[in-house]
């Protein structure tokens, strides 16, 4: 029971110092320093070129250098506050105190922590450091080989040692950026990069000549500053030209604009045949007589005073008398004709009341008395 009880409480006292935040409150002071807090400690780093000491920063002698360790490369030591990276932090520390042995050495920086790309068999840990000395120190990359040489005749954790450029230490961004080697490094941009005011060894922006002016912008892609022609824009010659007619989008991959046109295009042709026949068909129909017209036509009564079928009218003529042709003849009232026939038709027996005047400005009603 007291087993359990005791392994209970030491359980809690793991998991509560797994939740400390070492950097709280700020131990490496308010200056330069920043705080990075290990498994079950932290550790003060300075920007390159300065060491920490006494809560602040100081510029010192900087000697780079990359060595390999007898031990087998595990993923976890790239976590900072994994218990694997804060073991090798310490033992280097702790290696490199004592292959130099003076006051004058200040601090070793972690650098970068890879796989040794050259091992055939397990892959073996190279580590990059960089190991600082005070700025008046009488020391040189030679005594600084030798020393670390030497040590690692009866180390149980570096195997060798190699010194390598300020570069190498300096980190700029390979991606955007090329380094020029100095003791204090210079990262310069690119071609088609440049430098924020918050870059400091990568270039996060696009050259000035990518611009709206060249209907081009600035784009991300994978974390890299790419210069892309804005959409219903194509790249052809290094310059970013619109579109061809049809097309749309990013780089001009987008055809459905095309194929509207094309369908418009049938549907129009297709429409307009169709307004051309119904043109010709109406034209035609227009054209074409009726027969019982052409048979009126052709049965139309001739001109008495001639025999030529050709003159022939639209409409037959009537004969305005008892076939005897009269042009000057005007139809009367039968009642009122005084003629021989007269006695054909009965008298009247009723008086009008009105009756038609035949005067030229027109019919008008004429009261009878």
């Amino acid at each position: 029971m007291r087993c359990c009880v005791f392994l209970a409480v030491l359980l809690s006292l793991v998991l509560s110092l797994s939740k400390v935040d070492f950097c709280k409150p700020n131990p490496c002071g308010n200056n330069l320093a920043k705080c990075v807090a290990l498994k079950s400690n932290f550790t003060c780093l300075c920007q390159y070129g300065f060491y920490y000491s006494e809560e602040d920063c100081h510029r010192g002698k900087i000697f780079p250098g990359i060595i390999t360790l007898k031990v087998a490369y595990d993923d976890s030591v790239q976590i900072v506050n994994s218990v694997e990276y804060e073991d090798l932090f310490q033992r280097l520390t702790m290696f490199f105190k004592d292959a130099f042995n003076s006051s004058l050495f200040k601090q070793t920086v972690i650098v970068e922590i890879q796989p040794q790309k050259e091992s055939r068999a397990a892959l073996l840990t190279t580590v990059t450091v960089t190991n600082l000395f005070t700025k008046d120190a009488d020391i040189d990359y030679e005594k600084v080989s030798s020393a670390i040489n030497n040590a690692t005749i009866n180390s149980s954790l570096v195997s060798n040692y190699a010194a390598t450029t300020y570069c190498a230490a300096f980190k700029c961004d390979a991606q955007t950026t090329d380094c020029e080697e100095s003791m204090f490094p210079k990262c310069i941009c690119k071609n088609n990069f440049s430098m924020t005011e918050w870059d400091d060894r990568s270039c996060s922006d696009c050259s000035k000549d990518c611009s709206a002016e060249e209907n081009e912008y600035c784009a991300k892609e994978k974390g890299i500053p790419t210069c892309k022609c804005m959409p219903d824009f194509e790249q052809k010659n290094g310059k970013c030209v619109s579109c061809p007619v049809g097309y749309s989008g990013e780089n001009c991959k987008n055809d459905s604009k095309l194929i509207l046109i094309i369908v418009g295009t049938v549907f129009g042709a297709i429409i307009l045949s169709l307004v051309i026949a119904v043109s010709i068909v109406s034209v035609r129909a227009k054209h074409k007589q009726d027969p019982e017209k052409k048979s009126l036509i052709r049965s139309g009564y001739s001109n008495p005073n001639t025999s030529d079928d050709r003159q022939t009218t639209m409409f037959p003529r009537v004969q305005t008398t008892s076939g005897h042709a009269n042009p000057g003849y005007q139809p009367n009232n039968p009642y009122e004709m005084r003629s021989s026939n007269r006695g054909r038709f009965p008298e009247r027996d009723y008086d009008d009341l009105y009756e038609i005047s035949r005067e030229p400005e027109g019919f008008r009603m004429q009261r009878r008395y």
